[in-house]
């Protein structure tokens, strides 16, 4: 079944943004770190908490149709992960799952001037057990965001 793009259903699926969410409590900016926490309603100090959004959209893949996108959902999340926040707010780059299955990245132009890859995406083993014939390149933004505490029972 193709969509209005021409693609398979299944590259639509993969292409389409997801979120990832991952909880955070930065470092005290001062040695105090009840001096700037509100307090909770035990009497707690409150850390602050913020949330990385995750898009991730299918750019250019040949092997889009035959690949299993599951197993690519599964490559590019188990990428981004480990990010629990992103130096600067922000990082945009290109991810791309080689038929040998290594996973380079690189700016999303392919300007070397461009992009950034946060090091918590380097963590990780940059492979992936996806069976390709030609690369396939993803396009990532991770965006962090201040959120809000999960409620205490």
């Amino acid at each position: 079944m193709a969509t209005a793009t021409g693609l398979p259903l299944s590259v639509s699926l993969i292409a389409a943004v997801f979120l990832l969410g991952a909880c955070k409590s930065p470092p005290a900016a001062s040695p105090d770190p009840q001096a700037t926490a509100s307090p909770t309603a035990s009497g707690a100090p409150e850390s602050p908490v913020s949330m990385v959004e995750t898009a991730v959209v299918l750019g250019q893949c040949p092997d889009s149709a035959t690949m299993n996108t599951k197993a690519a959902r599964d490559a590019i999340r188990k990428l981004v992960d480990p990010c629990a926040g992103v130096p600067g707010g922000s990082a945009h780059f290109a991810a791309t799952l080689m038929p040998d299955g290594r996973i380079e990245l690189a700016a999303p132009s392919g300007d070397p001037a461009e992009g950034v890859v946060p090091t918590c995406v380097l963590k990780n083993k940059l492979a992936h057990k996806v069976m390709l014939h030609h690369g396939c390149k993803f396009d990532v933004k991770l965006e962090e965001r201040p959120g809000t505490p999960p409620a205490s029972n």
